[in-house]
């Protein structure tokens, strides 16, 4: 009986496992051909303007640690 469980368990986890994926690709379609930015969960007005950002986001994600270690030398010469 547990077994029985157990194995409708798994079967009805794998199921939903794979219709999952379907059922989210299905909203992000769009009629006629694919336009830039068409993959994209969300919605980009002004490319210019998310390139932006996202070169900011992510270059103070990349230059903080030197930053940090840079204030840390100057304070110690100092």
């Amino acid at each position: 009986m547990l077994v029985k469980s157990l194995i409708t368990g798994m079967i009805r986890s794998r199921i939903m496992a794979l219709r999952t994926p379907r059922l989210i690709c299905r909203n992000y379609r769009r009629e006629g051909p694919p336009q830039p930015f068409d993959n994209m969960p969300f919605s980009v007005p002004n490319r210019y303007a998310a390139t932006m950002v996202f070169s900011i986001f992510f270059g103070i994600g990349l230059w903080a640690p030197f930053i940090i270690v840079w204030y840390s030398m100057a304070k110690r010469t100092m």
